[in-house]
């Protein structure tokens, strides 16, 4: 919480210099066709696309417009890449440009995210049911499905990481023929420890949400420099980034210039619409925390195809343990003074410590299981899991991206 107060208070200071050097976003979005610079400067064979769903193959009525970054044959075996929360298809730009004269490779930024759906959502808080607001994981799901659908591609390999992870995770249950292979990268089986995520209060009130979603907003680089250990406060960059060493000036100012693509009109315009975007999703799925957390192990039962856990070992939200059978997760429910509930979680170990004071081993989740599980219990109908560390933190394609790359082609690829 300590922590927490700390990395507050620098985006509270970064919020007051933005005043003092106020200047408009600059970010110019790439036009259809456009080709993408390799890591040499040349044009490769990427390009820059979007496409326009106004109803889902669920039909559902919606209005996003998405862009994406594809290879050139659709004729091709289809990997899908989705990226986490501040990123972008700049995520995965390496094993875009590596895979792409074998596969028909095709990377989103998701909805709100980078050049996706710059109309949208028109407030803060759209409700789940809003056209094009509507930021809930199935309504995602449908979409990036639907999109897929539009361009003809019937089945394909699903990359994910982070928020990528959590839409992916119901899009896998709920279209689970059209998936080849799953490889799901950082994120927990069975959603974070309520215990270690003091911003969740913050999603749950508006207000608050609000104020915080303004200061970041002032400036797009406030976040990514947390998470990229790249403030400039000894201790944030040491306790609170989520790699393992600070990530280049390069990467940065890469992740920092998709991050800056603004709002185009309503409410929000001039607005880079990453903040809007991701808040909106988060308040939407952060409501209901146990019908989340239920909704994720009931789509684990139809997964028919080969998983791939990869995950960073540096990734301080995300321990080792919580996938390799050493940790579970406690849940209690808790009764405010207004009688509202709220679902608690936290870790307990296979000796019991973290139970008790309320706290139950799964809760109503995973009846008659006191003990942790190893991750390959939680997908019973896949014919394979398999789980590998990093030596990294969360961003693993960007912190090891040869790597990365070396393990994603075996798992497409495997002997």
């Amino acid at each position: 919480m300590k922590l927490f107060a700390i990395a507050i208070l620098y985006i509270i200071s970064r919020w007051i210099l933005s005043f003092i050097n106020r200047k408009s976003l600059q970010a110019i979005a790439n036009a259809e066709g456009d080709f993408v610079p390799n890591a040499f400067g040349c044009c490769g064979s990427l390009v820059h696309r979007y496409i326009r769903i106004e109803k889902t193959i669920s039909g559902k009525l919606t209005d996003v417009k998405f862009h994406y970054v594809e290879s050139a044959d659709r004729e091709r075996e289809c990997i899908v890449f989705l990226h986490g929360l501040m990123d972008t298809w700049r995520l995965w730009q390496h094993q875009l440009e590596f895979l792409s004269d074998r596969y028909y490779a095709i990377a989103f930024d998701l909805k709100g995210c980078g050049q996706s759906s710059m109309n949208y959502p028109r407030n803060l808080f759209p409700e789940v049911n809003d056209p094009g607001g509507d930021y809930s994981l199935e309504m995602q799901a449908d979409e990036i499905v639907t999109a897929l659908e539009t361009l003809g591609i019937k089945q394909f390999n699903l990359v994910a990481l982070d928020l990528g992870t959590i839409i992916s995770d119901i899009l896998a249950g709920k279209y689970s023929d059209r998936i080849l292979r799953y490889i799901r990268c950082q994120q927990p089986l069975v959603g974070h420890f309520r215990s270690s995520i003091p911003q969740g209060a913050i999603l749950r009130r508006k207000r608050g949400a609000r104020m915080f979603a303004a200061m970041l907003e002032s400036d797009p680089s406030i976040l990514l420099r947390i998470l990229y250990g790249r403030t400039g406060w000894s201790v944030l960059d040491r306790q609170m980034k989520r790699t393992k060493q600070p990530l280049p000036d390069s990467v940065l100012a890469s992740a920092v210039l998709e991050a800056s693509h603004a709002f185009q009109w309503g409410p929000r315009t001039g607005k880079p619409g990453i903040f809007a975007g991701a808040w909106a999703g988060l308040y939407q799925h952060n409501r209901d925390y146990g019908q989340f957390v239920q909704n994720n192990l009931q789509a684990y039962q139809n997964y028919a195809f080969p998983v791939f856990l990869f995950q960073g070992i540096h990734d301080i939200a995300m321990p080792p343990e919580r996938f390799d059978g050493t940790t579970g997760m406690a849940f209690k429910v808790v009764r405010s003074f207004n009688g509202t509930k709220t679902l608690l979680s936290r870790a307990f170990d296979r000796n019991g410590i973290g139970l008790g004071d309320g706290y139950e081993p799964w809760g109503t989740f995973i009846p008659g299981c006191d003990r942790p599980m190893q991750a390959q219990e939680f997908f019973p109908n896949a014919p394979s899991v398999a789980l590998e560390f990093f030596d990294t933190g969360h961003f693993i394609p960007l912190e090891n991206p040869e790597l990365f790359t070396d393990r994603l082609v075996k798992a497409l690829n495997p002997l």
